[in-house]
């Protein structure tokens, strides 16, 4: 097994021979996404900040895709995050983030609870589609690297 810093040096030497199965994967999964939210990226982006904290919590690994899908569970358990703390993981003006997360409360893809941003089951299932892509760009994106280092292994010689 190849150190992280050894693959990223594997992937960064490689690039430009493995840039299409890349970049490809990412474009459809960027192009889902903007379609899942009516044309603004930026409400893909408050999703994905909200979405961190989301599966961060400590119950998160433990639910069934069946279950999130369900509605059984209609505001999903987070560890919280509040509009400041989005508009500064990204970087973005506060107002601007305020004003989506307006939007965005009212579509039922976000729910507020004090200060507090929580994920929904209407944005689980709203963002299915961007799920399943994220999982085919996962394996993509594995399958890449692994034929990487599968060349590598037959190049380099046998130790002694």
């Amino acid at each position: 097994m190849l150190s992280r810093e050894k693959l990223l040096a594997l992937v960064a030497d490689n690039y430009v021979a493995i840039a299409p199965d890349l970049i490809g994967p990412l474009l459809n999964l960027l192009s889902l996404s903007r379609e899942a939210c009516g044309g603004d990226m930026d409400k893909f982006l408050i999703m994905v900040v909200i979405a961190i904290r989301t599966t961060a919590h400590k119950d998160f690994a433990n639910y069934t895709q069946e279950l999130l899908h369900s509605g059984e569970m209609p505001v999903f358990p987070s560890l919280g995050i509040n509009i400041q703390s989005i508009a500064d993981s990204l970087g973005a003006p506060k107002e601007t983030v305020r004003r989506k997360v307006t939007e965005l409360v009212e579509a039922g893809w976000i729910e507020r609870s004090g200060g507090d941003l929580f994920y929904t089951a209407r944005a689980w299932q709203g963002l299915s589609l961007v799920g399943k892509q994220l999982e085919v760009t996962a394996v993509a994106y594995y399958e890449t690297v692994a034929g990487l280092v599968q060349r590598q292994a037959k190049a380099e010689p046998a130790p002694r």
